[in-house]
């Protein structure tokens, strides 16, 4: 397991965004000491992105310099307070957020409402230092609602990076590139070139998990030439952690292990544990992937204490998860799973929804190397549970077309605009006629106003059709996945408010999932796996008709619903899908890649009793159905004919242990293999 980044990386990068609330009073102008006093501040700022708790003390030692509700003194207090909750001394900042309450409580006081916004940002960050990500996001919402309307860009930066961090954590991916994106613009204002590497990276790496790899390359290539130019090695090293991941994305072995091994040299050169930590953990993970699992078990335990030292959780996640991968693929699965379980309940506690998704699906995938599938399998229906409420396919989809809704949103102020444009006119020219106290002239500006409204009025329904069939292609683009031009999630969940009956689903539905497509992209890079899902897509639009629903599911799993089909007509449709998956090799380049799947299939209502269902409760059950099949060998079928079961909450149970309701007679299963040509029931 790998991550990008821990929050306190984060935090620390808007350490050295500054000045913090640099405002200078109207009443008198800073003076050369006060411009000195900054200028240090700034130094331990940018000292404090390394080694946060030395530049915290030497700012303490700074403070007798400052004047009480001077500009310099809230800069000072806030900063402090920033690196003591990155150095995980929470008391000590709460105790400098304490001081900025009391300051913007106290009334009349200047720059009362920065002070508040910066009380509220301290606290949030040792809240995500401790681990509750949920909460500092409600933090620094609340933070950014008390922002005045003055701040400057540099001041703004700190809290959306902050922000775009947390989202991305917890699996919001079109939030966290929408705030990624308003970061970049507000550091190109400052035009500092570590503050425009570091900017880069983060939306670098927002668009590697939407699974855009090529634009998280340029931008991240954009962050090394930066950091380079700024010689700074806290940027070179967050720039080349960003590369390393980027280049697995891209299926680069050579390069993503060098890129780790610069990452974690500039971290050591820059005297930065927190980052060196999480970079060593990074390179245990290479060296997982690479089945080097000895080499990757030593450097996962080299960061575990290193993490604990630092009371960094998010690298301290990585690290058990890592060790815990490790053994397991050494065969030592009791002691592997404990380790990742202690790995997923800090994230539990972290409220990070998507890195608790992602570590029980590599949990899946190693204990089915292992050869422990019930594990695998209860591990994958796990990641399943969790992943349909990220919906990271829509997400990507809507990041697609976020660029889209920008211009429409901007051609609907446009129109605002040109309206407001037209009363103002009107205005004026009725304020010069009762001025001027003339009839005809009073008949022409009617005349005029008339033409002018006539003319807006046409405009105004021009664009409004214009603005309607952009909305109407844009609602179809988010119904449509990006690489297959499949349905999505979010198309099939309109079609089943439109096609279920009371929420109850009628219809055949199946579920293929090809087979070894991590090893794919891991063999063959994503840009392999990215044909191997077109080809996928093309051979089963050939296979069905075109009224049938065909939806790209997941990553590699797609779902099919069709209408209308006799008992014989379902297999016959299974059995055409695997020999549709396995008729040729897939050709990527110079590559040919043999492709099988596996399938779960079922009608509903579903005998004997027909009994009517959801369709979240159907899918569920042809889940496990794939599931089956998947651990039984893999290109093969297990369609669910008879399901002893008289309402949802029996479906539900007997959906749990499904194999076991098998041997039991409580359920009917028909079984296809692919190549093969065989069906058994039971």
């Amino acid at each position: 397991m790998k991550r990008w980044q821990s929050l306190g990386s984060v935090l620390m990068l808007v350490l050295a965004c500054v000045p913090m609330l640099g405002f200078v009073p109207t009443s008198r102008a800073a003076s050369p000491d006060a411009d000195d006093t900054t200028q240090r501040i700034l130094a331990l700022e940018s000292l404090g992105r390394a080694r946060p708790g030395e530049a915290a003390e030497q700012l303490e030692q700074l403070r007798a310099t400052t004047a009480e509700f001077s500009p310099q003194r809230l800069e000072l207090l806030t900063v402090q307070g920033l690196m003591l909750a990155v150095a995980s001394q929470a008391e000590a900042a709460e105790r400098a957020a304490v001081q900025l309450d009391a300051w913007s409580s106290k009334p009349g006081a200047p720059l009362g409402a920065e002070a508040a916004a910066a009380t509220l940002l301290v606290r949030a960050r040792s809240t995500a230092r401790s681990g509750n990500l949920q909460q500092a996001d409600a933090m620094l919402q609340k933070a950014m609602n008390h922002l005045p309307a003055t701040l400057s860009a540099r001041d703004r930066w700190r809290f959306v990076t902050a922000l775009g961090y947390i989202r991305n954590e917890s699996g919001k991916l079109e939030d966290a590139v929408r705030l990624n994106h308003e970061a970049l613009a507000l550091a190109d204002q400052q035009a500092e070139p570590w503050r425009q590497a570091e900017a880069r990276s983060s939306l670098a790496y927002s668009y590697y998990n939407a699974r855009q790899y090529e634009r998280a390359r340029a931008l991240n290539n954009e962050a090394l030439a930066l950091a380079t130019q700024a010689q700074d090695p806290v940027s070179l090293a967050r720039a080349h952690n960003t590369a390393a991941i980027v280049l697995d994305g891209l299926g680069d072995v050579q390069g993503e292990r060098r890129s780790f091994e610069l990452a974690i040299d500039n971290a050591r050169r820059a005297g930065a544990k927190i980052h060196e930590v999480q970079y060593l953990a990074n390179l245990a993970d290479f060296f997982l992937k690479n089945a080097d699992y000895k080499t990757a078990l030593a450097q996962a335990e080299r960061a575990l204490p290193l993490a604990r030292e630092l009371k960094d959780s998010s690298s301290e996640t990585v690290a058990l998860a890592n060790i815990g991968l490790a053994h397991i693929s050494l065969q030592h699965l009791d002691l592997g799973k404990r380790y990742v379980r202690e790995a997923i309940a800090i994230d539990e506690k972290r409220g990070s929804v998507s890195g608790v998704s992602d570590l029980v699906r590599e949990l899946g995938v190693y204990l089915e190397k292992a050869g422990d599938m019930a594990g695998a399998v209860a591990a994958y229906h796990q990641h399943r549970h969790l992943d349909a409420g990220i919906l990271r396919n829509d997400q990507q989809k809507a990041i697609l077309a976020m660029q889209e809704q920008y211009d429409a949103d901007g051609r609907t102020r446009a129109l605002a605009l040109l309206n407001r444009e037209g009363q103002i006119k009107a205005e004026q020219l009725r304020r010069r006629d009762l001025q001027q106290r003339m009839w005809w002239l009073l008949a022409a500006a009617f005349m005029l106003s008339f033409a002018v409204v006539t003319l807006l009025v046409r405009r105004v329904r021009q664009t409004n059709r214009l603005l309607s069939s952009s909305n109407e292609k844009l609602k179809v683009q988010s119904e449509r996945d990006p690489l297959t031009g499949l349905a999505n999630r979010r198309h099939f969940q309109a079609v089943m408010r439109q096609l279920a009956d009371d929420g109850k689903l009628s219809g055949t539905v199946y579920l293929i999932d090809i087979d070894h497509f991590k090893n794919i992209n891991d063999r063959h890079g994503h840009g392999a796996g990215d044909a191997v899902l077109v080809e996928v897509a093309r051979r089963l639009r050939d296979t069905l008709r075109e009224q049938d629903l065909i939806v790209r599911w997941g990553g590699e799993e797609f779902l099919v619903v069709v209408q209308s089909l006799g008992a014989e007509q379902v297999d016959t449709l299974a059995q055409r899908m695997l020999a549709a998956l396995d008729h040729a090799p897939v050709t990527a380049g110079v590559h040919h890649i043999a492709v099988t799947g596996s399938i779960g299939f079922a009608t509903f209502p579903i005998g004997p009793a027909s009994l009517r269902v959801s369709w979240e409760r159907a899918i569920n059950l042809v889940d496990t159905a794939m599931y089956l099949a998947k651990a039984h060998g893999r290109n093969r079928a297990y369609g669910v004919r008879l399901l002893q079961a008289r309402d949802e909450a029996a479906l539900e149970e007997i959906t749990r242990s499904l194999e076991s309701a098998w041997r039991d007679g409580q359920v009917t299963l028909t079984l296809l293999q692919g190549r093969t040509p065989m069906a058994a029931a039971a």
